[in-house]
């Protein structure tokens, strides 16, 4: 029920979560859907160089990585962690390409701390409430979940490394306190609104948050002003044979 694949040239542990994986258009197949087993936390790939430039004082410069935060906007269409993603698709062998067109934004959070406990649909009972957007063409080979997998799956959102009881400590971080969804914050007139979805690992529990740090508090450190606390927890699907 396990299998590694490479992303950005680094090993990680998939989990088989569903046998018979049905795609954003409702389209079933024979085929397994493969969720990563930790998170990739938003500082990946960043990194400090010494510098001496040609005048003035030399330090530590800040290079941020590729996922420091959702990117430019809340379509994640033109995000930076597709962008991300999508060079690591080559090292994806045997998957197929999926439908991840998004077709749906929401408004609201589930209920802190119930963690998968939580009741009723993605549009009743939750604390969300979802319209429709339009149908949006998308084919990627390695995504990330959606809302509305998010509630399918509910069960494996704070689960990792093949625990059998939720342990989303296991996966804390000064940069790690979340992982990414692809659904937008908003209405169906307006989810231009940069907020994402996230699956909050401390708070238990489903909320929109900004695509990028809240530059407002702005404490002089470079990495700070960049790079959020939320990662990113692929995806694929294997066909079955």
């Amino acid at each position: 029920d396990t299998i590694f694949r490479e992303i950005d040239g680094e090993p990680y542990r998939f989990r088989c979560i569903d046998s018979n994986y049905q795609d954003e258009t409702g389209h079933c197949r024979q085929a397994a859907l493969f969720l990563c087993d930790t998170v990739i936390p938003a500082n990946h790939g960043s990194q400090y160089e010494f510098e001496t430039p040609d005048q003035g004082d030399h330090g530590y410069v800040f290079y941020p990585g590729p996922i420091v935060n959702f990117g430019r906007s809340a379509e994640y269409k033109y995000s930076a962690i597709r962008s991300w993603l999508k060079e690591s698709e080559p090292a994806i062998t045997g998957a197929e390409p999926i439908n991840i067109g998004v077709s749906r934004a929401y408004s609201g959070s589930t209920p802190e701390q119930t963690y998968s406990s939580f009741t009723g649909r993605s549009d009743e009972g939750s604390g969300l409430a979802g319209e429709y957007i339009g149908n949006q063409k998308l084919t990627d080979y390695l995504f990330i979940l959606s809302v509305d997998e998010a509630f399918k799956y509910r069960h494996w959102l704070w689960r990792f490394e093949g625990a059998k009881e939720e342990n989303p400590e296991s996966q804390y971080g000064a940069f790690c306190k979340g992982y990414w969804l692809r659904s937008p914050a908003g209405t169906g007139d307006n989810y231009n609104t940069d907020f994402v979805y996230m699956v909050d690992l401390v708070n238990g529990n489903i909320r929109p948050v900004p695509i990028k740090p809240d530059a407002a508090g702005e404490t002089g450190d470079a990495e700070l002003q960049q790079t959020g606390t939320t990662g990113v927890r692929p995806a694929f699907v294997l066909p079955q044979n």
